[in-house]
């Protein structure tokens, strides 16, 4: 079944509305506050305006997984690694990926919903002939276009069209050492290659971002990663906590314990405060509750207020997930299906994704959140229902 036709719809700028503008600049400033974010960091970080505007397009919350609304589409299942983490079980491409006109009746439909921020990630997005057709559309609509790519494609020929379409660039990296990157990707050479097309990113000024995947083989690497996006110019990251889901279910060993969750969100803490680049966990909405507790922050109200800026979890609350086939997930590591775009327009999809965020049988279980003081900016993380929360002990 192909997708239904939206009428062609433009995104707004980034200024309209001015209050969301203004919000974002709170959110910003509370952000830095919080963490106690260095000035001589905070301050480089925050004038890199085009950046910013880059960055926080459409944000009404930082969350779990970055921006509220988030829309990610795996576009396909193919890819020339074989990471051990791998959610989306990259390899072979799907035989039922939705197509290029599918495709593009979807970026009409998502700009439908007033979303501004669109990302095309897979298996590896650069595998797919139609990329730059697509992206070219996003942009032609008004999108802020990223892609969440392994790296290792991006030669000086492809950054130039990334910076030719103003794409921001999501790249994995997790670890500097390059027999640790090359083990988890599951491809020697690996490590080089993503160097290298990191290198031409860099050479084209383009919006850079590194996400790294937490895990026990690499916690030791994480800080080094940091600081080599420091040395380059990185603008933001995300650090997933590892999932074991997709090819994950193979190494639920590599999953950090409590104790070092614990210390992961220390190191996130403490590498904010000193780098110049906003640091945003993923998969652990905890961050935020915890970074508050180490603040010695317990009033409700406060709480309440901070949680109009800080979301936690956003599965079925925003996140949006577009598998290849048009399924539709709250969360890439919940395989719980609430709809198909080639079956159903996206703000009815929509709908059900906020009906499934506000089920009470997807949310954490009543021993787990229920009074919990910092629910407001946490929620707990619904793809972890057995495990203990940092808060406590």
């Amino acid at each position: 079944m192909k997708l239904i036709k939206n009428r062609r719809e433009k995104i707004k700028p980034f200024y309209n509305p001015l209050h969301l503008l203004f919000k974002q600049m709170v959110m910003v400033l509370l952000y830095a506050m919080l963490v106690g974010w260095n000035k001589r960091a905070f301050l480089p970080w925050l004038f890199q305006v085009r950046n910013l505007i880059h960055a926080g397009a459409g944000a009404k919350q930082i969350c779990c997984f970055g921006l509220n609304p988030h829309v990610v589409w795996e576009m396909t299942g193919a890819c020339n690694l074989k990471c051990i983490h791998c959610h989306a079980f990259g390899g072979e491409a799907s035989y039922d990926e939705l197509s290029k006109e599918e495709g593009l009746v979807l970026i009409d439909q998502i700009a439908s919903l007033s979303i501004r921020s669109l990302v095309f990630t897979g298996g590896e997005p650069l595998l797919r002939e139609d990329l730059f057709e697509l992206i070219e559309y996003a942009k032609s609509t008004g999108f802020t276009v990223f892609i969440a790519t392994n790296g290792t494609l991006i030669t000086k020929e492809v950054a130039k069209l990334l910076k030719e379409f103003d794409v921001g660039v999501v790249i994995g990296l997790d670890a500097m050492n390059p027999e640790i990157h090359d083990s988890i990707r599951g491809v020697k050479g690996a490590y080089d290659a993503v160097i290298e097309g990191i290198e031409n990113c860099v050479a084209e000024n383009l919006y850079l971002h590194l996400n790294i995947v937490a895990s026990r083989p690499n916690f030791d690497e994480i800080k080094r990663i940091i600081d080599f996006g420091t040395e380059i110019g990185v603008y933001s990251y995300f650090i997933y906590r590892f999932v074991p889901f997709g090819r994950g279910e193979d190494t639920r060993d590599c999953e950090l314990g409590i104790e070092d969750f614990k210390a992961l969100l220390d190191v996130i803490l403490e590498k904010q405060r000193e780098v110049r680049a906003i640091i945003i966990p993923v998969a652990s909405p905890e961050y935020w509750a915890y970074m508050l507790q180490k603040r010695g922050i317990h009033n409700g109200r406060v709480i309440n207020f901070l949680g109009r800026f800080f979301g936690g979890c956003r599965a079925g609350k925003g996140m949006i997930y577009i598998k290849p086939n048009g399924d539709v997930w709250a969360c890439p590591f919940l395989p719980t299906q609430v709809g198909n775009v080639r079956k159903e327009r996206m703000d009815r999809i929509r709908e059900n994704l906020e009906k499934f965020g506000y089920d009470k049988r997807n949310a954490k279980s009543d021993s787990e959140c229920k009074g919990c003081e910092y629910e407001p900016v946490c929620g707990g993380c619904k793809t972890r229902e057995n495990l203990e929360c940092p808060l406590r002990g």
